[in-house]
This record gives structure tokens, sequence and C-alpha cells, in this order.
């Protein structure tokens, strides 16, 4: 095996034993190479979440949340759902296996309330426990694991109501691209999240790969990283064609060392290039969230957006952008009609006369 921070050691019996080494830490894992002790072991230390109880009871929180995590990690596997999915959910399900594990998994809110509670100091990390609970239970009720209803329902969230990500304009665009001019990776970036609309971890893949011809017109098709995970297919924008000629290698954004970004690096990158620009607090995903707004406005149906966004056609997603631009219109055209029952004010040659 070769597992990062792992290394084998013989001891003087001859017997071999697996050190994990990372920092501070310097843990020997328990047991047999490989077997599912072992990896659960190495994920706990690796992700730092605690470490899973060896045995547990059945119908105890623990055995609930082996289940899951279990049939989570074979829906990523099939690449059903997002590997930061698992990844988060396994994180924070170990918090709730330290402090219930062998808890009878029928919970009661007041447990859960009482758990949120703890957090309270990071409301971030304090709200994604209670969605990974949540998220567990649904599974849970759905296979008929428990018997109680989902334990979270009613618990109040810390974070309030916002309207998410900042929506880029046009304006915001413009000036992104009037800084970074014909070449550079920024603006190639830009081009092709307007050009794709695709989420941050599908533009990290896109390349040379992914082009197909089809009736006689350059094409992209890939598969959606996170949910629905449907199969995109886009034609390829003469701004795109353009930006990518020239371009020898296979992923189209590379980082400095010429290597694909990772999700969090190019989400982290594009942040850098907009504050470059005079624009601060500007995401990728604002540059989707911006796009669909302005297109909406322009007169874009929904079919189209959902086409784009790579919804399922007809999601409440995306009659959120509807909704927002036909508001926009009736406002505008209720101004109009006021401006035409409010007497004009008459121009008097004395007025500014003293």
């Amino acid at each position: 095996m070769r597992l990062p921070y792992v290394t084998e050691e013989t001891l003087p019996s001859g017997a071999i034993r697996y050190r994990y080494r990372r920092g501070k830490v310097k843990v020997t894992l328990k047991g047999e190479a490989g077997s599912r002790e072992f990896l659960d072991h190495y994920s706990s230390l690796r992700d730092h979440v605690p470490v899973p109880i060896s045995k547990s009871v059945r119908g105890s929180v623990e055995w609930l949340v082996g289940l899951y995590l279990e049939d989570l990690e074979q829906r990523a596997a099939s690449h059903l759902a997002s590997p930061l999915t698992l990844k988060g959910h396994r994180h924070h399900l170990g918090r709730l296996v330290e402090e219930y594990g062998s808890k009878d998994a029928n919970m009661p809110r007041s447990a859960v309330i009482k758990l949120h509670d703890r957090f309270m100091a990071t409301p971030g990390a304090a709200d994604n426990l209670l969605k990974a609970i949540s998220a567990l239970y649904k599974w849970a009720i759905r296979r008929d694991h428990v018997t109680c209803g989902n334990p979270t329902r009613d618990v109040s969230r810390n974070r309030k109501k916002t309207d998410g990500f900042q929506a880029w304009t046009a304006e915001d665009i413009s000036a992104f691209l009037g800084h970074h001019g014909p070449g550079s990776m920024a603006r190639r970036a830009l081009v092709l999240a307007m050009a794709t609309t695709a989420r941050r971890g599908d533009l990290c893949r896109l390349g040379r790969q992914n082009e197909h011809m089809r009736d006689g017109r350059p094409w992209l098709r890939w598969k959606q990283d996170k949910a629905p995970h449907g199969l995109v297919e886009m034609p390829m924008s003469k701004a795109l064609l353009d930006e990518i000629t020239g371009h020898g290698n296979m992923t189209y954004l590379l980082n400095g060392y010429g290597a694909p970004f990772s999700a969090a690096g190019l989400g982290n990158k594009f942040r850098e290039w907009a504050v470059a620009a005079g624009l601060k607090n500007r995401s990728l995903h604002g540059v989707r969230k911006g796009l669909s707004a302005i297109l909406t406005a322009g007169g874009a149906s929904s079919g189209e957006i959902d086409v784009l966004l790579g919804h399922e056609l007809g999601s409440s997603e995306t009659k959120i952008y509807i909704r927002s631009a036909e508001r926009a219109r009736l406002a505008a055209h209720a101004i109009d009609r006021i401006d035409q029952i409010i007497p004009g004010t008459p121009t008097d040659p004395r007025a500014g006369q003293k």
C-alpha cells in the first residue's frame, strides 16, 4: 500500500506495523493493513475526525452512521455523490458518533439541539453538522432503519438567510476583461466559465478531451461532478474558441506550475484575479449566477437557462431567476405608469431668479 503519511515498520519480533506520521501526530494504525478498521482509522486521522468505535451495536447511532457512510462511499465511487460531500459528512458525523455513538439511533430532537449548541462558537460548523445529521436521517427513514422522525426538523440554524454569492453584472465582466488582456489565464478562466456555466469542479477538468464535432460545429461534452451528475453538451462559443487557439495542453486552465487546478485552488485564484481587477467579493459561482440573471433579463426562457446551467428542465433554481427578472420588468412598467400620472413640472423662465 502507498498511503500519504503512512510508513511501514518491522518490529524486532518480525511483525509489521504501519505508522501514521503527520506533523506532531504519530499513531500506529489499527487493524490488518487494508481492512475496514485500518482504513477507517486512517481516514479519521487524515480528515481530523474522531476514530470510529470498532464494534457497533445494531440499532445504535454508530451503527446507523456506519451504514450511511458506507452507502455514501459507494455512491461517490459511482459518481452519484460528490467526494466533498462524503468528506464533509464523515467529518461531522464523526462528532455525532463521538457524542452519541452507543445511544439508540431513534434520536430525540433535544439531543440534536444539545449537540448543535456545543458548537455555537463556530456557527458555520454547527449548521454543517446539522445538515449532515439531517441527510443521515432522511436516508435512514427511507430505508426503515429508524422509527423516529427526522430529529433535525424545526431545529433553528445559526446562519441568517442571505442572497448567497454576489452575482456578477455586465459592468463587472467588462471590468475584469478590461484588466486581464488576451492570452492571460485569468481571461481564459472567465470566458470558459461564461461559455460553459460549468461548476468550479468541472471547469478544472475541461479540455481537449471534451471536444467533439456535431453538425460541423465544435461542441463540449462532460459529465457533471455534482448532482444531478448528468451529461452536459454545449456548443463552443466563438469567444472560447478564440481564447484556446494555440493552447497545446489537454486541460484548458493551468496553474502557475503548468498543472491543472484543484477546485479549491481555482476558486482562490479566481478571487485574486477579481481583486486585481478592482472587484471585491466576487467568485466563480457569482459568474454563473450573474450570467443567468443577465440572460433572463434579456428574455432567455427558463428552458434555455436550465440547459445552460445543467439543471433538470423546470428546476426550482431557474424559476428564481425568472421570477426576479419578471419582478424587475413589472416594477419598471409600474414606475413608467406612475410617471405618466404625475403631471410634469412646467419650466419657469424666472426659475432661479430672486
